[in-house]
């Protein structure tokens, strides 16, 4: 049960890890001006309970190296959501004309975001960890067990 416990503690680890270097690779993207040029919910996909499923599309453009670029991504994932009141503020922040900053990767000018990813899995990267100690005390304690 100990090595159980350390192995599924493990794995969140990492992922968490994962998901933090990820977002922090992102503080080293550029900040660009763009233009909102596009943007619409489109309700026409379903959820897996056959239930609307509303997803954010925008696209804006951008200029880098003197060279136009078209984005597409509001972050990383796409934005989707079984209610569409939670888009709220996204449409009102992303109305066709508005300008704004978006991020991209210095490298791939075309890999670009208008919101970075948050950092919030480094936080709660301590969670996981108690089940690796906690995997790892019943380990000890089984083995102090069998020597006394």
């Amino acid at each position: 049960m100990g090595l159980f416990l350390i192995g599924v503690g493990s794995i969140f680890v990492q992922y968490l890890w994962h998901a933090y270097t990820r977002a922090a690779k992102m503080d080293d993207w550029v900040e660009v001006p763009c233009e909102i040029v596009m943007m619409d919910v489109d309700d026409k996909q379903l959820n897996q309970r056959g239930m609307p499923k509303y997803v954010f599309q925008v696209a804006y453009t951008y200029e880098f190296e003197e060279k136009t670029y078209t984005g597409t991504r509001l972050k990383r994932l796409p934005t989707e959501v079984s209610d569409p009141r939670k888009l709220k503020n996204h449409i009102e922040d992303y109305a066709v004309g508005t300008k704004t900053i978006c991020h991209l990767d210095p490298d791939a000018p075309e890999t670009v975001v208008l919101k970075k990813d948050s950092k919030a899995a480094l936080y709660t990267i301590w969670f996981p960890c108690l089940f690796i100690v906690g995997g790892a005390g019943m380990i000890v304690s089984a083995l102090f067990r069998k020597n006394a």
